[in-house]
């Protein structure tokens, strides 16, 4: 557009207003294209030159301006500002030229259905009424609502409402796991969908209450999430802050006040549905409006009311460009010039947003990342996981490094240039350098033979023949016990047999015992094998050692004449020569442990020594099972688990089980020994652990 062309007349429709005044004092107008709902607000140069563009030249438009009016203008501002309007389609397009313009736009606005979906899945909004007339009906009956008498009712009923509850503490605690059942869940769904009507209801009569046109209410689903809307892009109408702001809080404080009245109602309410669903309101509604509503990092009321109370319009897109700003500077020392002039405080502030912005959002769309993995199959769920992690923070990452790349024959090398070069050499050697690796891991030292002895049988004890310490060898008798029930069953069991032998022998001589023959000799069979076992059992009161061994963990109390039950613990035997270390290891850190490699043992017991150690063994497959329960989680161990029916410890993850031995001269404890493992591991770099860790995940998890 050249200074003598004649400039494209506006579009008709477009009106103009006042629009207060910004952040430096100077007049603000707005501009408003009603086609497509938008708004502009303009400072006092666009103002004037939009005022003189009837001229139809942007040379008049700068001498009128520069001979009438205190500013000083240039003809390349008066085409930034034609720019801008033909951009935003806010001049009139006639002709082919015009057409082949707008079909131009148009085309290049067309995605396909794919590429649709991708950007769109996660937020989607649909129109559902137009309610301006009925809101324009009913503005009058609902008024009394923000009269003072009301407001000052409500700050009551919340105190008020607050003692009572905090006197029946408990019993409003108890109302929780009701929202579990069906009905509660029904209540619960009922409940806050009634209380987010009502909320954008809030800000729609509060636009109307100052002149305000709604176009539109509806729905946006936020992760297939369904959340209420209200199109409140009118209030930029308005000069007044203070309307502004009431409009952007109009909804917190409708939820804050059923809030407070449900809070009061509770304490007067008998149990039942109704109040359940009161008390969700008086829960949910106050968490929900302090943390998410007034959340000023994403585009909800918080933000708006930041937003209003700085006189800030579009206030994450001029603090994003001053993040940008402030980043290139420090890395480059690029020299740019400001996007846009603020004082000290307010530029600090503003950095400071847009990095904290950038940081909440980066772990929000981690977390969203994880939440659509587990909302849809696996396949599904890793595919739209790469896709918001790729889209919304690996794509923002690069797009600012290309841009970096672009400008690299502004670089030059000063002292920023040199400070960023060092850091990044400093990175990658961190990063890339094979450091050595310490693999920690819980463990259990224990002697390699070990034994507990039970009672086997139910007995007196007639002779306790050891003592604690003592070393005992294989079969020796430790405990006698004495079962006189097992003495007189064993005697009459020989007396049924001899009676049972008799009457065989006399068969000959007795026609019925002749008959009963083959009876007998299934009765003698039956009561032989019965003998036997009562003999066998009479043995089991003999406890004996099956190993070579010290005697340790003796029942203390165990003296002669106690009567043991069946299975009652009486001693440990170990091996004291031999000890062995066991341990669990994760898949990730499997393959950095190798056979032979050394390590310390560190026992829990921190007046013991440390003991060196070496790996002896590794098993190839992952444990179905935890044999140690001193490191289960349910025991206090380290490793989670969760009990099966049949009572083994399963643990969550896949974990390997890892022998080692210690250096001869430590001998083996007396008792299991926990504590924990530091291996020497392979040399190997951050970047290779990550992706070998994350590549791990990615197979455990898919499945495949």
């Amino acid at each position: 557009m050249s200074n003598q062309s004649l400039l494209p007349p506006l579009r008709e429709e477009l009106s103009l207003f006042k629009g207060g005044r910004a952040a430096d004092g100077s007049p603000l107008w707005v501009l408003h294209d009603p086609v497509v709902n938008r708004f502009f607000r303009l400072g006092w140069l666009e103002f004037e030159v939009l005022s003189n563009w009837y001229r139809q030249s942007a040379q008049l438009i700068v001498t009128h301006l520069n001979e009438n009016t205190a500013l000083k203008v240039s003809v390349e501002e008066v085409e930034q500002v034609g720019k801008f309007l033909s951009a935003h389609n806010l001049i009139q397009l006639t002709g082919q030229l015009g057409t082949e313009r707008l079909m131009q736009q148009y085309k290049s606005q067309q995605v396909g259905r794919f590429k649709w979906l991708l950007k769109n899945y996660l937020f989607v909004r649909i129109s559902v009424i137009r309610p301006d007339r009925f809101l324009s009906a009913t503005l009058s009956a609902v008024q009394w609502l923000w009269s003072p008498v009301f407001l000052l009712m409500i700050a009551f009923s919340a105190v008020l409402g607050l003692v009572l509850v905090q006197r029946q503490w408990e019993t409003f605690l108890a109302t929780f796991p009701y929202m579990f059942s069906v009905e509660g869940m029904l209540i619960v769904g009922a409940s806050l969908v009634a209380v987010k009507v009502l909320h954008e209801f809030g800000h729609a009569y509060a636009l109307k209450a100052f002149g305000c046109r709604v176009p539109s209410m509806g729905v946006a689903f936020l992760v297939l999430w369904p959340v209420l809307y209200t199109d409140a892009s009118d209030s930029w109408k308005l000069v007044s802050r203070r309307q502004r702001m009431i409009i952007g809080a109009a909804g917190i404080l409708v939820e804050l006040s059923l809030a407070a009245i449900a809070t009061l109602l509770w304490s007067f309410m008998a149990d039942g549905p109704l109040r359940s669903a009161v008390f969700l309101i008086a829960t949910t509604t106050w968490i929900a409006t302090l943390l998410i509503n007034l959340n000023p990092f994403m585009r909800f009321d918080g933000y708006y009311l930041m937003s209003d109370w700085l006189e800030m319009p579009n206030l994450q897109n001029r603090a994003f460009a001053l993040g940008r700003w402030r980043l290139r500077e420090a890395l480059f020392g690029f020299g740019d010039t400001l996007p846009e002039y603020f004082p000290a405080s307010r530029r600090r502030f503003l950095i400071i947003y847009a990095y904290a912005i950038w940081l909440y959002r980066f772990f929000l769309f981690l977390g969203i990342a994880l939440l659509v993995y587990f909302l849809f199959f696996k396949a599904l769920g890793i595919f739209l996981m790469m896709v918001e992690l790729a889209w919304f923070i690996f794509m923002p990452a690069f797009n600012e490094i290309k841009q970096w790349w672009m400008r690299k024959e502004d670089m030059r090398l000063n002292n920023k240039m040199i400070r960023t070069l060092l850091f990044i050499v400093s990175l990658l050697i961190v990063l890339l350098y094979p450091w050595d690796t310490l693999i920690s891991l819980p463990g259990v030292w224990r002697a390699e033979q070990q034994t507990q002895v039970f009672s086997l049988q139910e007995g007196q004890v007639t002779d306790v023949l050891v003592d604690l310490g003592d070393a005992v060898t294989t079969d020796q008798l430790l405990v006698q016990q004495y079962s006189p029930d097992l003495d007189y069953a064993i005697v009459q069991g020989q007396h049924r047999i001899q009676m049972i032998n008799t009457q065989l022998g006399l068969k000959g001589v007795s026609a019925e015992l002749q008959q009963r023959s083959a009876i007998l000799w299934s009765e003698l069979e039956a009561e032989r094998s019965a003998q036997q076992a009562r003999l066998q059992q009479q043995q089991q009161l003999s406890v004996r050692s099956n190993i070579d061994g010290v005697l340790v963990d003796r029942l203390g109390t165990l003296s002669v004449g106690d009567w043991l039950p069946a299975g009652t613990f009486l001693a440990t035997v170990v091996g004291p020569d031999s000890g062995l270390l066991e341990a669990y290891v994760t898949e990730q850190d499997l393959m950095q442990i190798n056979l032979g490699a050394k390590g310390w043992f560190y026992p829990n017991d921190a007046l013991l020594e440390p003991v060196k150690v070496s790996v002896d063994a590794i098993d190839s497959a992952s444990s179905r099972t935890l044999t140690e329960p001193y490191l289960a989680s349910i025991y206090g161990g380290d490793i989670a688990v969760r009990e099966s029916k049949d009572g083994n410890l399963i643990p969550e993850t896949p974990v390997y089980r890892v022998l080692l031995r210690p250096d001869s001269k430590h001998r083996a404890p007396a008792q299991v020994m926990t504590g924990n493992l530091r291996l020497e591991g392979e040399n190997r770099s951050f970047i290779e652990r990550f992706i070998t860790k994350a590549t791990a995940i990615l197979v455990f998890e898919s499945g495949f």
